[in-house]
């Protein structure tokens, strides 16, 4: 029989898995040990520079509308005044990491943990890798995990930044052996910070078999394909192979899928979390990333409707997307219900697995921020490890293996939408590595990082975390766990130039150039953000994808490397309602036969009867992380 665990009603009061959920609760007033005089109080400070700098275009798509709403209802009226404090502690910061760029060419190893029962099935993974250039050993599995760490030590680590474990793991939280014919054990360590909410004392986690030297710091990513069969193996070394070696750079790529489920505390509440969700998200991501949100509360304008929750869910992942998001409530099994209660449809379970259908070539990264949906060890596959081993499923899943918290869950996502989209990583591993180093960092030791992490940093510490929000993003380390190849190569995009040009006036073709690295089909699509309102006659069609779909108007043509331009036009966006200007994202893709390349550029829409101004838009284009307003 499977352990399975479920959140206790106290416990689904208080945590909801939505990113920084919990600690904007508490921002605007919904914690019993923060009034929203204090919290507004000790943020005052902090946001000044946010609350008086001018408003301009955003080149990412936070979901900033909600915001609007929130310091404008009931609710928020009876928060003495405080609207404007509120506003600055809405703003989700973000900026590049200053760091020197790694000289990757010293950690060229990885390690594979692997049963001589798989070592077959995975020989082509092996010669794969050994072409690409990585130099790769291959160690036999141990009874425990104590043994494995110290085979692992007696390798030569040096120059070794991934180590893939081939095989599942068995129970042993009390240190008992496993079967190292067949499974490759885990270590388990005692929970500190999220001790008060899990119902088992032992946390399972990966991620210190990468930590050679017991500091702390990672220098290897640690993977795990949890097979249990040969079969299960081949399978998915064919799907890494097709997954590197696609040459679609179809829109997918440039999606991210956007899951949240409901809090349950209200339209006020609820719509802050779904702008934490939705913007902690969008707000790290270029601008040229197109997001879809689908939100499990009824009153959203991303809510597609109780009945069709899942199925759209379900024909969304069909559609594609480069990675797919969820944030909310998680079980072993299965995912929060919608509506949220027993009677309620799981927005994802176990039965759906067979309805993951995306092409091998085209799966996408699933991040699950959510409890127990990545609790590997207990005797039958969790929901992560279903999602992975499914053949329509996603290539590599990062999920928690018990209780996780939302500022835990807000660091990882940051760390790794940073390294993935602003600093380039070449694999999935790389791009973790950086994270984990991230996470294990104090914001005090890195005059960026305090920059980039001021916000959910100052929300947490108003919970009274102070220096415990140190140990929370360590003790996520240990609970987040990647269920996938950490050598996995991810196809990064190229930067497309995008040179200045006037404001795009209603009526008036407006002239877009710039240059492209590569030659290819070009894509140069004009944008409203998302969270604005969609026209009219399409929200009344259908709100959900109304809300969702956010192109203006768009023009293809094929270019070679190097200038191009061409001319949109605004004529038929005679729908759109602007009195004055409005933002607008110019987002431009050249998809080549071996390659794709990006870029988005911020800029206004006005009405003619308003003065041409002086184009506010950023002069880099969106390889520079997005700024907020």
């Amino acid at each position: 029989m499977r352990q399975f665990f479920r959140d206790s009603d106290r416990q689904l009061s208080i945590r909801w898995q939505a990113s920084l959920a919990c600690g904007l609760l508490a921002v605007v007033g919904c914690s019993p040990n923060v009034t929203v005089d204090s919290a507004a109080k000790s943020l005052e400070t902090m946001h000044q520079a946010a609350i008086r700098k001018p408003a301009k275009p955003n080149e990412s798509e936070a979901v900033t509308p909600v915001i609007s709403e929130l310091v404008n209802s009931e609710s928020a009226k009876r928060m003495n005044g405080k609207e404007p404090e509120l506003q600055a502690a809405l703003t989700i910061h973000s900026a590049a990491l200053v760091v020197e760029d790694a000289d990757t060419s010293v950690y060229r190893k990885v390690i594979a943990v692997c049963p001589q029962a798989f070592r077959d099935a995975l020989q082509p993974w092996v010669e794969r890798r050994r072409r690409e250039g990585l130099e790769v050993a291959v160690i036999d599995s141990e009874p425990t995990a104590e043994d494995l760490k110290r085979s692992l030590a007696q390798s030569d680590t040096s120059r070794c930044n991934y180590v893939l474990l081939v095989g599942d793991s068995q129970p042993s939280p009390n240190g008992e052996a496993s079967n190292p014919e067949q499974y490759i054990p885990t270590i388990y360590r005692a929970a500190d910070v999220t001790a008060a909410y899990q119902e088992t004392p032992q946390i399972p986690g990966d991620f210190s078999y990468g930590d050679f030297d017991g500091d702390g710091i990672v220098q290897a990513a640690v993977g795990r394909l949890p097979v249990k069969t040969s079969m299960q193996l081949t399978s998915i070394v064919n799907r890494i192979i097709a997954y590197e070696d696609s040459t679609d750079f179809g829109r997918w790529r440039s999606r991210v899928d956007l899951v949240a489920g409901i809090g349950g505390f209200g339209k006020m509440i609820d719509g802050a979390i779904e702008m934490v969700a939705g913007g902690i998200i969008t707000s790290s991501l270029p601008g040229f990333v197109h997001t879809r949100i689908t939100h499990a509360s009824p009153t959203s304008d991303f809510h597609p409707g109780v009945k069709e929750f899942t199925s759209t869910v379900l024909n969304n992942y069909e559609d594609g997307a480069r990675f797919w998001v969820y944030a909310g409530h998680g079980w072993v099994n299965e995912l929060d219900r919608v509506p949220s209660n027993q009677f309620g449809r799981p927005v994802l379970a176990m039965d759906d697995m067979p309805r993951l259908n995306r092409p091998h070539g085209s799966s996408p990264i699933a991040l699950m921020l959510a409890c127990y949906t990545g609790a590997f060890d207990v005797n039958e596959d969790c929901l992560a490890e279903r999602m992975l081993l499914s053949d329509g499923g996603p290539i590599a899943v990062l999920a928690g293996s018990r209780v996780t918290m939302p500022y835990g869950n807000a660091s990882a996502a940051m760390g790794l939408i940073h390294a993935v989209y602003h600093r380039h990583s070449e694999r999935l591993g790389d791009a973790w590595r950086e994270a984990l180093v991230e996470m294990a960092t104090p914001a005090s030791d890195n005059a960026e990082l305090r920059s980039r992490r001021m916000m959910v940093d100052g929300i947490a510490s108003l919970l009274g975390g102070g220096a415990r929000i140190d140990n929370e993003r360590r003790e996520h380390m240990q609970l987040y766990n990647w269920l996938g190849d950490p050598t996995l190569r991810l196809s990064t995009e190229q930067d497309v130039q995008i040179d200045d040009f006037p404001d795009a006036v209603l009526g008036r073709p407006v002239t877009i150039s710039g240059t492209s690295p590569i030659a290819g089909k070009l894509t140069v699509e004009m944008h409203r953000r998302l969270g604005t309102p969609a026209m009219a006659a399409d929200k009344a069609a259908n709100a959900y994808a109304a809300a969702n779909e956010t192109m203006l108007t768009s023009v293809e043509q094929n270019v070679n490397a190097g200038p191009w331009s061409c001319e949109l036009t605004s004529a038929d966006l005679s729908r759109v309602a602007t009195s004055s200007s409005t933002p607008i994202i110019i987002k431009v893709s050249v998809n080549g036969k071996s390659t794709h390349a990006a870029g988005s550029r911020t800029a206004w829409l006005r009405s003619p009867s308003k003065p041409a101004t002086v184009n506010e838009t950023p002069s880099k284009t969106s390889a520079q992380p997005p700024q907020t307003r």
